[in-house]
Formats: structure tokens, sequence, C-alpha cells
């Protein structure tokens, strides 16, 4: 069920995470074009701006969602990237702390992370994972009413 600290091996992460400023998408390349996180961690269309998903948006998991303002190259891609967001299900923390250790490595030290993502395991532990622009491991931060 649980492992060696009582928590749950896995969560439950949801929630919308704004770039500030936008972060061009040739520096998110590495984290959508290689073999490695395709299908992991994809980039919504042009238009599907917002931190929340369209009806009609893609269903990935983890994606990168364009700042629409910024417009698009000549082949159609967007230019630039406003929002990450997260609906992911049965996923490892290690895997959670991969992925935004990836991410917060491509975007730079020069952009911040606004707001943070929702986690819930199937042990009652909750809480909200946070990125910092310093590089630095996300920072999940539990708020489970404890009564002691």
């Amino acid at each position: 069920m649980g492992n060696e600290e009582g928590r749950s091996p896995e969560y439950s992460v949801w929630g919308t995470i704004e770039l500030r400023p936008p972060v061009p998408v040739t520096q998110l390349w590495n984290l959508t074009d290689q073999d490695a996180f395709r299908g992991r961690l994809d980039a919504a269309p042009h238009g599907a701006a917002g931190p929340e998903p369209a009806a009609a948006a893609s269903q990935a998991s983890w994606e990168f969602v364009p700042d629409d303002d910024a417009g698009t190259d000549e082949q159609g891609r967007p230019r630039a990237v406003r929002h990450l967001r997260v609906n992911a299900q049965g996923v490892a923390r290690a895997e959670v702390d991969s992925r935004l250790r990836d991410v917060a490595a491509s975007v730079g030290a020069d952009h911040a992370f606004h707001g943070h993502l929702r986690y819930e395991g199937y042990v009652g532990d909750d809480g909200e994972i946070r990125l910092h622009g310093d590089g630095g491991p996300p920072e999940w931060r539990d708020t489970t009413p404890r009564y002691w």
C-alpha cells in the first residue's frame, strides 16, 4: 500500500502553472521532441490557450499550452508557451519530480513559475507542488489536516 514513509507511491497530480514571461518554444524542444518525452509531455495546439483545458483540447496528461499572443512561426507552430497543464493519475512521485526538474531546467532561471499543482495519494496524503526558478527540486507541501 504505502512506502516506508507511510506515503502513497502513486499520486494524482493536476493543475496549471503559468510561466512568466512566456517561454520560447525553442527552449522546450528538448522536452517535446525527444523520444524519451514523446507521449509524456506534449504541446497543445495554437488556439488552446488558457489554463483550463477546452472540451476539444488534447487529452495529454502533461502538456505545454501556447501563448497565443506570441503567434505562430511559418510552419504554424506556436512561438511561445505560457502554461504547463497537468492532469495525471497513478504517477510515481519520482516520475513527477523528474518531469518537473526537466521543465524547470529547460525553462531557465530567467522565468518564474506562478501557481502550483495539486496532488493526492491513495493513503490520504494531499497537498501542492511548487516550482522555483532557481532550478532546485519541486517543493511538495503537504496540506493534509493533522489531528493530534
